[in-house]
């Protein structure tokens, strides 16, 4: 590992150069995603927003990482991974058992955009560097996982004739990967040096191919060494597809669907190369020839208890590996997770007495709370036990002063027994929130908030526990204990989320205008979260369209009568593909159906909102639009609660 101080810093799997460094840190969790019967069939788009994690979920199928794999059988630390792996038959007992082949998209082919030429020739040209760079890829896969020598022992393979698609001029099929090789290398050095030339370009003399003839010739019973077939599967990984042009990505995606390839393909792309249609769809496309798109963050999203398992699992191999030698144990102990202790006890017991203080006022000496009130204070606990009882009685007598229907017994007592009722964990988690923002005491602490933080993508997680970690190791010098209080916890999480806020106009589509958006989200959620009566305790975290708006927007048919929702819908596109919103269609509630739109979790940490996911507020199309250019105001009249 480059930089073994802190394991946290290291992001991208690509940097991490070493496969039993990268196996030791691969988290097999993320292959919950994966369907046993289909994950190497068909096409299948992959997608996340960046740091979702595609690019390591790709590279752990390439022939390098297995074989090392397959060689460490007595390795405790990858005994989990290898059974998952053998579950999906990408393992056996003769070692890999798929031939994957990984190649990135990203080498300069959005220039071809930019040729002063018709677009015909440009996607010629286009399809040329990818039939070669996809052979070329295709035989040093196949060397390396019949752990052979590139190029020297590609005389021992053999490619058979195409089937239903002629070969490219100079290309004599059935042929030995020798003279593949040579083919693609030789048609690779004609293209780069045609592009490279200072003298304009000459249609006649432009190279390149009229579709993706490399796609049937990767077929298992086509591909042989020493006359048998190199692998049993072959699965082809065509990442960092939203580098292409959107002319590009749609070319090459119709393309390959068309072909109806025997071999499995993966595309791996970022959110923000769909189109405003097809990310508000959420990758509604799938079919026969092509499979329903793998979305990393909507996927977490329905499990995001099993997100949190995971990325505490991805901090602990971290932590592991680069302290293998003097081990720091694992991530969660780093980080103190309550305020329990004599260093709170006063400040605990003021907030108990000031509350306290505001109940008997509300009260007015009413026999009405009077069984609540000598029940609260009659409690024997912790001077912080007492903060939050004081505080969730506060909200319950806020919530039955304000009912909207008054009984014709509002001055007789209510039985203490209602109260036990009432105060449930909601109330207690709301009173918890209300307090720290009332009194100041540090809220975004502990390992279950730090890994709610990471709002379901693993870059942000490592980012928030890189800067935890940081202060972790650094306590020695000032004499400290290896672990983080509560006060500094908070205090990252904070600067981390101001960081984030901060980089939003410059660094996502429309940024000035979403910003803008998500700030009259997060202030919509604030007003609503923080009424006396603390409706949806402990409180919302987002807002709602019905999913018939979310259609309209999708169609365009709202356009005519709305000309901004159009530029709502591409606000809320970029938010959705850069995980500043995270979308929950089909929510049904209110006899109606939603698609919830849910902050980022560090956007609530710079709006002081709870992380709770299922509790939000709908808005009318009309107000989101609004949003856009006016900031939110509260409202004069109570509403009625979701």
């Amino acid at each position: 590992m480059k930089d073994p101080r802190n394991p946290f810093r290291l992001r991208q799997s690509e940097s991490i150069d070493n496969d039993i460094v990268f196996l030791n840190l691969f988290e097999p969790g993320v292959l919950e995603l994966l369907n046993p019967q289909t994950w190497c069939q068909s096409v299948r788009p992959i997608r996340s927003a960046a740091g979702g994690g595609k690019t390591s979920l790709l590279r752990l199928f390439t022939p390098s990482v297995l074989h090392t794999l397959y060689a460490r059988p007595n390795d405790e630390r990858l005994k989990e991974l290898t059974q998952r792996l053998r579950d999906l038959g990408a393992l056996s007992d003769d070692g890999p058992d798929v031939l994957g082949v990984m190649l990135l998209c990203g080498r300069n082919y959005a220039l071809l955009q930019d040729l002063d030429i018709d677009e015909a020739r440009r996607n010629r040209i286009f399809f040329g560097l990818l039939n070669v760079r996809i052979v070329l890829a295709v035989l040093r896969a196949a060397m390396s996982f019949r752990q052979l020598r590139y190029p020297t022992d590609l005389q021992r393979l053999s490619v058979a004739e195409l089937s239903g698609i002629a070969a490219p001029p100079g290309l004599h099929l059935p042929c030995t990967g020798e003279d593949l090789y040579k083919w693609a290398a030789d048609s690779e050095g004609r293209i780069c040096q045609t592009l490279d030339s200072f003298a304009p370009l000459q249609d006649v003399s432009l190279p390149g191919h009229d579709t993706l003839f490399s796609l049937p010739l990767v077929r298992p019973e086509a591909i042989c060494i020493d006359g048998k077939p190199v692998a049993a599967r072959i699965l082809l990984m065509l990442d960092d597809i939203h580098k292409l042009t959107k002319a590009q990505r749609s070319l090459l995606v119709e393309t390959i669907i068309e072909l109806r390839s025997s071999t499995a393909v993966w595309i791996a792309e970022r959110f923000e190369a769909l189109s405003t249609e097809e990310m508000l769809a959420e990758g509604a496309s799938e079919g026969r020839e092509y499979e329903q798109a793998l979305l990393i963050e909507p996927y977490w999203r329905k499990h995001y208890k099993s997100f949190e398992r995971h990325v505490v699992r991805i901090a602990d191999r971290r932590i592991q590996e680069a302290h293998s030698e003097h081990p720091l144990g694992d991530f969660r102990p780093f980080l103190r997770d309550s305020l329990d202790g004599p260093q709170w006890e006063d400040r605990f017991r003021h907030a108990a007495a000031m509350v306290q203080e505001r109940v008997d006022k509300s009260a007015h000496g009413s026999k009405t709370f009077q069984g609540w009130i000598e029940a609260t204070r009659g409690q024997r606990s912790t001077s912080r036990d007492q903060a939050l009882a004081w505080r969730g009685l506060e909200i319950l007598m806020a919530r039955h002063k304000n009912r909207r229907q008054r009984s014709l017994f509002d001055d007789d007592a209510i039985p203490t027994e209602e109260l036990q009722r009432q105060r449930d964990s909601s109330v207690e988690q709301a009173a918890e929130l209300f307090l720290a923002q009332e009194f100041g005491f540090p809220y975004y602490f502990g390992a279950d908030r730090l890994c709610r933080l990471g709002s379901l993508n693993i870059q942000q997680f490592l980012g928030l526990a890189g800067d935890v970690f940081e202060d972790v190791i650094s306590a020695p010098l000032a004499k400290e204990a290896l672990e983080l209080s509560p006060e500094r916890q908070h205090e990252l999480m904070k600067k981390a989320a101001k960081r984030l806020w901060d980089e939003i106009p410059n660094r996502v589509r429309h940024g000035r205008e979403l910003r803008r958006f998500l700030e009259a989200v997060a202030q919509f959620s604030k007003w609503y979260t923080y009424r006396p009566t603390a409706p949806n305790d402990p409180g919302v975290t987002g807002t709602a369209m019905r999913m018939t708006e979310r259609a309209q927007l999708i169609t365009g048919e709202v356009f005519k009568t709305i000309p901004e929702s159009r530029r709502l819908a591409d606000v809320l596109a970029s938010a959705l593909a850069h995980n500043l919103l995270i979308g929950e269609p089909d929510y049904k509630v209110k006899g109606d159906q939603w698609m919830v739109l849910y902050l980022n979790r560090l956007l609530c940490v710079h709006f002081d909102l709870p992380l709770g996911y299922g509790l939000f507020k709908e808005r009318p199309l009309k107000t989101l639009v609004e949003w856009l250019d006016r900031p939110f105001t509260a409202p004069e009249k109570e509403e009625g609660l979701l």
